[in-house]
């Protein structure tokens, strides 16, 4: 007999099934039966990914809050039902499961076919967070994401940051325009966080529990809401305004450990998972972690395109008018005429 119970360690996938298996007086074939080998392998793949984890749906309940909430929206942002009431399943969350949870990267079953009818890749992620199109199920590309506030229904807002200017061309799923650009000159609040992560290193794995910790957890425990006009409030870093500033966050997790679970009436096979998270900042800012991460690769160079540095704001933004043919004779000046006049 099976189970009821497959203890398979801190790694989840058919090797690792099948080793534990050798352990017991059950075989693969009679945890599955009726299944041949490559649907066996199907089946314990999509347990491992979407069973196992906590999904990023079942924090809040639908797709569209998530989307809402991402591009700035929501009942929080809204004010919909009182700060309270607003936030209440996400405090449960993080009241509950926050700190023994593995949370996955947000997918949705309802995006997979528009995604694969509009070039968005063979995935349910939502586009905020799904930008690589030639990567198997998306990604970014930078393998960063930030998110900026510029509100807060509870505590004050802690300004961190300048944003600079925004090609509004980089989210046109969230802010529904094709082409244009935005440029700030007055110091606006804004308070930007993000992470980053290393293919197939720990911070691969925990990425979605530090997708929470840098967004709705930022949200519920200090009020932050609201994003920069015309970019999302969260996306990967490709997508999001260029600002002088970042803070940066990390989740890591401990003791991971995988099981199996088999339902002794039925014999209908389930994944969970325990693991120890710790949330944390980096102690350092998001410039620096994410050069110390990607150290000798492109995206080591390419933050600084995004975070420019304290006090970098009018000379970027010079050097963008020109780049859009709107001349600027010096990063202190004001606009001049095409001939100079």
């Amino acid at each position: 007999t099976c189970g009821p119970v497959i203890d398979i360690g801190g790694t989840c996938d058919l090797a690792a099934l099948t080793t534990a298996l050798e352990s017991t007086s059950c075989t693969i074939e009679q945890l599955f039966p009726q299944q041949d080998a490559e649907s066996i392998a199907a089946t314990v793949a999509g347990l491992c990914e979407y069973d196992a984890p906590v999904q990023y749906v079942e924090i809040q309940g639908t797709f569209q809050d998530d989307h809402r909430y991402f591009d700035g929206g929501g009942d929080v942002a809204d004010g919909e039902y009182g700060f309270e009431m607003d936030t209440a399943r996400l405090n449960r969350f993080i009241k509950n499961s926050m700190g023994d949870s593995l949370i996955s990267w947000p997918e949705y079953e309802q995006k997979e076919e528009y995604n694969a009818a509009n070039d968005y890749g063979a995935n349910g992620y939502m586009t905020n967070f799904n930008i690589d199109r030639n990567a198997e199920k998306g990604s970014c590309q930078m393998n960063t994401v930030m998110c900026c506030f510029t509100d807060s229904v509870k505590d004050d807002l802690v300004d961190n940051t300048d944003v600079c200017h925004y090609d509004l061309a980089s989210s046109p799923q969230s802010n529904h325009v094709n082409a244009g650009w935005s440029v700030f000159t007055e110091d606006e609040s804004a308070h930007c966080v993000g992470f980053t992560w290393k293919e197939g290193e720990a911070s691969d794995i925990y990425k979605g529990n530090a997708l929470f910790y840098a967004s709705m957890y930022q949200t519920a425990t200090k009020g932050y809401t609201s994003n920069v006009p015309g970019a999302p409030m969260c996306a990967c870093m490709e997508q999001m305004p260029v600002v002088t500033e970042a803070a940066c966050v990390s989740a890591t997790g401990s003791d991971l450990n995988y099981k199996f679970i088999v339902d002794r009436d039925s014999g209908e096979v389930s994944a969970t998972h325990s693991v120890t998270m710790t949330y944390e900042d980096c102690g350092t800012d998001l410039n620096t972690r994410v050069k110390e991460v990607h150290r000798g690769t492109s995206i080591a160079t390419a933050i600084d395109e995004y975070l420019v540095g304290s006090n970098n704001c009018d000379e970027v933004n010079a050097d963008y008018l020109n780049d859009e043919q709107l001349l600027v004779t010096s990063a202190t000046t004001r606009f001049t005429n095409i001939d100079g006049a």
